[in-house]
């Protein structure tokens, strides 16, 4: 199991985590249902998704991403909505898509978002706790594990 993110941005760690790459299993369909959004943006919902994972990405390599909020915006094709108040900015989405992208472009703006990463091997997202933010896996004893090993034995390949 990854590294769990903090608060509201667990929301997006589970909207990104729901397909598993590695064995093929697709999720998406039972997290628009058990958010009340109609199966018919389901075309939208995975555009989100990988926009999202994209940003994620660049997050690995400790990169900015200055086209994000754009990019994760237009992915959405929804709208965002934006409050002033004394504490500062709020966001918000009129959908669960909506929330999704609002809590993201929120954890960009609150430095959050750049512990939010996907890992190298099967690509699930996690959150980074480490304190220099140089998290590559979402578990060392799974990922890192198998990851370490396979240059373990291609070293030993090689030295034969």
């Amino acid at each position: 199991m990854p590294n769990p993110a903090p608060g509201p941005l667990r929301r997006v760690q589970l909207f990104v985590n729901s397909t598993d790459r590695e064995n093929g299993h697709e999720w998406l369909p039972a997290w628009l249902a058990e958010h009340n959004v109609p199966s018919s943006a389901t075309a939208r919902a995975t555009e989100l998704r990988e926009a999202l994972r994209r940003l994620l990405h660049v997050n690995n390599v400790g990169g900015a991403a200055p086209e994000a909020i754009r990019v994760v915006d237009q992915a959405a094709r929804t709208s965002v909505v934006v409050e002033l108040s004394e504490n500062g900015v709020a966001l918000s989405g009129t959908d669960a898509l909506g929330e999704v992208t609002a809590v993201a472009l929120t954890a960009m703006l609150d430095g959050t978002w750049p512990r939010l990463k996907v890992c190298r091997n099967c690509e699930w997202a996690f959150y980074d706790n480490s304190k220099n933010r140089a998290g590559s896996w979402c578990s060392m004893q799974l990922c890192g594990n198998r990851k370490k090993t396979r240059a373990y034995r291609a070293r030993r390949r090689s030295a034969a």
